[in-house]
């Protein structure tokens, strides 16, 4: 399931078959059709994106205020 596929290219195998509480052996038979993925599997594995995409803005965001400050800092010296 190319879903799942690119899911498992993003976030790796065994923490989407955790965050779909299945083995990665059930992962490999889902991503390769020899099992079916159902809706809630796909949500799932969306779900597990969205967190992981708040998660990386989150830190951006706190990376950008240590620099503003470190900017400011310097700024302020060079003014001094």
């Amino acid at each position: 399931m190319m879903g799942l596929d690119t899911a498992v290219g993003l976030m790796g195998k065994g923490r989407l078959a955790d965050e779909l509480c299945i083995t990665v052996r059930a992962l490999n038979y889902k991503i390769s059709g020899e099992r079916g993925a159902s809706d809630a599997d796909i949500r799932s594995a969306a779900r597990a994106r969205e967190g992981r995409g708040e998660r990386l803005l989150a830190h951006a965001c706190r990376l950008r205020a240590v620099l503003a400050r470190l900017f400011e800092h310097d700024c302020l010296k060079e003014a001094a």
